[in-house]
Parts: structure tokens; sequence; C-alpha cells
């Protein structure tokens, strides 16, 4: 092989602020700038997170999607990978997946890799056979957790051949300083992700209905099509004043430093970045028993596992981290010394870049 630099153009649905958006953007700015060229595209809309992608010198084109079918997008996105000519095109998300794809097999890419970053329990028959037939054109599925590899198998039918697990990672030095405190009073009990059925937020709030009686504030950070159901579920339970919807946040780890508790009720979840760095900043944490979580969080060692939709669960589970803040404390540390040994960018980056490389020499790739 010569010493030419690697092409990759990375494919995402859009570049609104989360969990995939964000991988996106630690993967592309941490990746080997003497061996990688990287451009990422969007297929659908641009984002908020466009301008931190430019910011670390990632071009990022924009396009789209108008139609339903979005056959104009996949003829744009084709004539402009003829263009680019990559060696390798990596998709994320459904319409990155689908749309990126099928023009990188028109364009006639060399190499084909998808990430999948969540188990998508809410998505029909028809989205899982267009992901298993576009399988079969894809040399890599990457799978963020083995609860998203294991889901990939039962549900969408793929290969456990074609598929790797690299879990996701944060860039631990942004929430290893983060320095463990009392709780504040009132305990400070937050919550990251954005505003949709997925992530559990009516249950937290019929959960905080039953627990009045103990001090507490609850920060929402993230936006989403449910805001406005929820605001007027916290009014309706007399909890508006005690619940601050703080919106979309670019300093989450100043942020996670004033919280005292991390929350996360979610009904599915392939594994929460978010999660993640509220461990790192040593957080205790109240989470559902569920899919990726349960790969972070160790029931009463490293946070409290509850059943998801279930209010009395995460009821309990809030009850017993507010009034026993010695022990959360010590299950917040233990947290952080976990995520430390396993969700390290360093060792997220270095994986993709070996399978990458693997994958080049095993297709026989020029570069």
């Amino acid at each position: 092989m010569s010493q030419k630099k690697i092409k990759i153009i990375q494919i995402i649905t859009s570049l609104n602020i989360g969990g995939a958006e964000k991988l996106l953007l630690n993967l592309v700015k941490s990746l080997d700038k003497e061996k990688y060229e990287v451009k990422v595209v969007t297929v659908v809309s641009g984002g908020a997170l466009v301008n931190d992608f430019e910011k670390s010198d990632i071009s990022v084109k924009v396009f789209n999607k108008k139609s339903k079918l979005g056959l104009g997008v996949i003829w744009k996105i084709c004539m402009y990978l003829k263009k680019e000519n990559p060696q390798i095109v990596h998709t994320h998300l459904f319409g990155g997946d689908t749309w990126g794809r099928i023009a990188a097999i028109l364009a006639r890419v060399p190499l084909i890799i998808s990430t999948e970053h969540n188990t998508n329990v809410d998505e029909g028959i028809s989205k899982r056979l267009v992901k298993k037939f576009l399988s079969f054109f894809t040399a890599k599925i990457v799978a963020v957790s083995e609860t998203v590899k294991a889901y990939s198998v039962l549900k969408d039918h793929i290969s456990k051949k074609k598929i790797e697990v690299i879990l996701n990672g944060v860039n631990l030095d942004k929430f290893l300083s983060i320095s463990q405190k009392e709780f504040g009073d009132p305990p400070i009990i937050g919550i990251v992700g954005r505003l949709e059925e997925q992530k559990g937020h009516k249950y937290l709030f019929e959960a905080l209905n039953l627990l009045k009686v103990i001090p507490w504030t609850l920060w929402i950070i993230g936006e989403g099509s449910r805001r406005a159901e929820l605001e007027r579920l916290a009014k309706n339970l007399d909890l508006r004043e005690r619940v601050m919807f703080l919106g979309v946040r670019d300093n989450i780890p100043e942020i996670l430093d004033k919280m005292d508790i991390f929350v996360l009720p979610s009904l599915w979840e392939g594994l929460s970045l978010a999660l993640v760095e509220a461990a790192a900043s040593a957080k205790p944490i109240v989470a559902s028993k569920i899919g990726g979580i349960e790969e972070i969080v160790e029931n009463e060692k490293t946070g409290l596992l509850i059943e998801p939709k279930n209010v009395k669960s995460l009821t309990d589970g809030l009850e017993r981290i507010l009034l026993g803040e010695e022990d959360a404390l010590k299950m917040g540390c233990s947290a952080r010394a976990y995520v430390k040994d396993n969700f390290d960018i360093k060792k997220m980056v270095k994986k993709y870049e070996e399978a990458y490389n693997k994958l080049l020499v095993y297709k026989h790739i020029e570069i």
C-alpha cells in the first residue's frame, strides 16, 4: 500500500444534538489525521452540531431529503461519492444507513460500514426488512453494545459474523475532574436526553409526584416533540416550581458538576452516552434495568437499576438515593472507576481504526 490517506465519508441522518451525533463528532475529531481524511454528509438536514464539526476542520455536506422515498437525495449523494471517491463509507442512524448505503452501493464505494446505535424497538417490519437487505452490501456492522448486537441478530436477522461490538466512548478528561460533593439543599436530580417517549420522562414525573415531601429539584436537559406535553404534566401534578426545563446545553460537564443525582428511566436504550458521562462524573445513578444500561450500571454497586415503566420501582430507587447519601456517593465513585476502565474515547477510536484497516486489507483495497 502507498502512504496516501484513507478517505472516509461518514453519512448520518442529521446533526441535531443526540448520542449518535455526539459519538460521530468524537470519532471524527479523534481519528488519526495522518492516516485518515474524513468528511461528513447529512441526508435529511443540518443541525446544531454542524458548527462543532466545522470548528474541528471537518467538512460537512448537508443534503435535504425532500420526499419520503428520497430518490433525489440518493442520486445527489451518489454523485457526491463518485466525485470524492472514498475507500470507505461509514453510515449512522436509519436515514444515514438507508439512503447513505444505497448511494454508496450505486457509487460503487469499495467498503461500506454501518454503526447500529440503538435497539430501536419502535421500528416496524418494513424498516427491519430494509436493514436486512442492505446488510448484504455492508462489510461490517458495528454495534455500540452487546445488547445492540443481540437485538440486531434477533430482530433484524443480521448475521452474527457481520457484527462487531465497539463500546461507545467519551472524552473522559472532561468529566473525571468533577469532584464528588455532598448533596445540595435541595438535591438536584438531572436527566439528559431527547424529550421523546424512549427516555421515560413521564414515569419520572409520576415518581417524583410521590416524593413531594422530600426536598429535590429536577433539571431536564434536552429538547424534543414531547416538551409541551411534559410541561402540561408537570403543571397538572403541581411540580412546575420544582421542575426546570433547561433545553439543549453544550456545557454538559458543567451541568453534571452541579447535579447531585442522575436519572435515566428509559424504555429502551442501546448504550447511553449521557449515562456514561454521568458515571464518569461520579454521579449516583438511578436507571432502567434495560438494554445497554446494564452494561454500565451494576445494581447496588455502580447505581440502582429500576424496572422500566414502573413508577413504584422508580420512586423507591429515587427515595433510597435521596435519603441514603453516603451509600449513593460510594456508588457514584464505583461508577467512575468502571467507566474509566471501559469507556475511554481513545479505546473506542483505536478499535474503529483497527476495524477500518482490517477490512481494507481483507478486501484488498488499494489506498
